[in-house]
């Protein structure tokens, strides 16, 4: 059974909430917000939209705290980057560098996402999102404000995109304080264009503005694809103000004779629901359903823009794993404990028996036997003590080891992988665990190489397993 799906937007009029499972959108929510709350997609009044999101959760009864969200694609970049083909490993440093060349902001300033495409072999096709830090920072400090978890976030425009199964098309969203177009080919959004509005402005007085951006879009992808440019007959897919105002569409267009029709909704819904005006939210569920997988038309882009620094960290294995082995452990040591205590309580209670034997002996002469028997087992006490005590030992010393082996192991788990189960068979240790991408399975696997602990590290199963990829790793001591 498909999970419950909880996204949230913010933009400068409203905050947009809309709950859904697999492919059905269950319950959605609204609540305005007041001029000046938030500016261009920046929320600049944590405290007040905070206090606004968890009335909204409150009044609308919405259960879950984990969302998926979204910051305004105003002030974004977006750029699509061929790389020849490189090592996994030095690719994220390329990304950084080609980004610092490309990009018109200084990198402090920036979060950069990226994700690799198909490409033609001897190439790495990036495509890379860059948004700004105040935005991020300031959206992400809100949603915990407001006890809530943003686990997932996307860039509005992307998520726009995820919205159509058409492999053309021009999506225009238009929004009483912003607008947003798209230009989507072969499922990569390759133009992106945000911008603000003048929200005390008529739709009507909007579509010279958006009219031009558009004309500048298509222009701008035609001189870098002369050979395949812009047709006419690609659709032009509208949502928003502009979904619900058909007679602002021949002011949009101009001279230009694209068809213009209402972007339709992905998900099933009950009659009412008003999904123009959710698009985005529609965008950002669509990211954990699978759709993407069973039409060739959605987006091929498909990034997690939550920032490394606010991913959760993973939990030490020491902690969380192995907890048998460390029962067991405590166990034996317990057990060791109490056959040593029982242990040295009879050598002592045969110790006052021997002497008093031997004073007995003295005094009255007893039989050398006796003296004799007792001092027999009086010796095999000792050396089965003496055994427990090196089983103790031979313990801590596997005990310290393991704890190294987990070390290492921790030590080494990038990001994107947020945590591991580790078994012990004296001779290997299987590591098993869930990834973000392929990329940080081998770059785990190279990590542990290098520390020089483990004499092999093999990579012994591999497979996507939903939105993750599940991994077996055998390390040989």
């Amino acid at each position: 059974m498909a999970k419950e799906t909880t996204t949230l937007y913010i933009d400068d009029s409203a905050i947009w909430v809309l709950v859904s499972r697999g492919r059905e959108a269950r319950k959605w929510s609204s609540m305005p917000l007041k001029l000046g709350l938030v500016k261009n997609g920046v929320i600049l009044n944590q405290d007040a939209v905070a206090a606004q999101v968890k009335e909204l959760w409150q009044t609308q009864e919405i259960g879950g705290k984990r969302v998926i969200s979204s910051t305004s694609g105003i002030n974004c970049f977006y750029r699509l980057i061929s790389l020849p083909e490189l090592p996994k490993n030095i690719l994220p440093e390329a990304v950084k560098r080609e980004a610092a060349n490309i990009l018109a902001a200084p990198l402090e300033q920036l979060y950069l996402s990226w994700q690799t495409l198909p490409a033609s072999k001897g190439e790495t096709l990036i495509y890379l999102a860059a948004s700004p830090r105040n935005s991020v920072d300031a959206l992400i400090s809100t949603l915990r404000q407001a006890e809530l978890d943003p686990y997932l976030m996307d860039l509005r425009p992307l998520a726009l995109a995820r919205t159509t199964t058409e492999p053309k098309a021009i999506i225009i969203d238009a929004q009483p304080y912003n607008f947003d177009i798209v230009v989507l080919i072969e499922g990569i959004p390759q133009v992106v264009r945000s911008l603000p509005l003048a929200p005390e402005a008529l739709l009507e007085e909007k579509m010279p503005l958006m009219r031009r951006e558009l004309e500048r879009a298509v222009t701008f992808y035609n001189s870098s694809h002369m050979e395949n440019p812009i047709e006419p007959s690609i659709p032009v897919l509208v949502s928003g103000e502009l979904a619900q105002q058909q007679d602002a569409w021949e002011l949009l267009l101009g001279k230009q004779k694209y068809t213009v029709q209402v972007l339709p909704s992905p998900l099933e819904a009950p009659e009412g629901f008003p999904a123009s005006q959710y698009a985005t939210n529609i965008g950002l569920a669509l990211k954990e359903t699978g759709l993407e997988k069973e039409a060739t038309g959605y987006s091929l882009v498909n990034l997690n823009v939550l920032p490394e620094t606010y991913l959760p960290k993973p939990r030490p294995i020491s902690q969380v794993l192995l907890v048998p082995v460390i029962i067991a452990g405590i166990a034996l040591v317990a057990l060791g404990v109490s056959i040593n205590i029982t242990t040295s309580t009879h050598i002592a209670d045969l110790r006052a028996d021997l002497a008093a034997v031997n004073q007995m002996a003295i005094s009255q002469q007893a039989q050398p036997q006796v003296i004799n028997d007792l001092n027999q087992e009086v010796s095999s006490l000792e050396t089965t003590a003496a055994a427990f005590a090196t089983t103790l030992d031979n313990f801590s010393a596997g005990r310290n080891e393991i704890n190294a082996d987990l070390a290492q192991i921790n030590s080494c788990l990038p990001g994107a992988v947020p945590s591991v189960t580790v078994s012990d068979d004296t001779k290997t240790l299987t590591v098993q665990g869930l990834a973000n991408n392929k990329k940080a399975v081998f770059d785990y696997a190279k990590e542990l190489r290098a520390s020089g602990r483990f004499a092999l590290v093999v990579i012994t199963n591999m497979r996507r397993q939903e939105q993750q990829i599940s991994f077996s790793l055998t390390l040989s001591k």
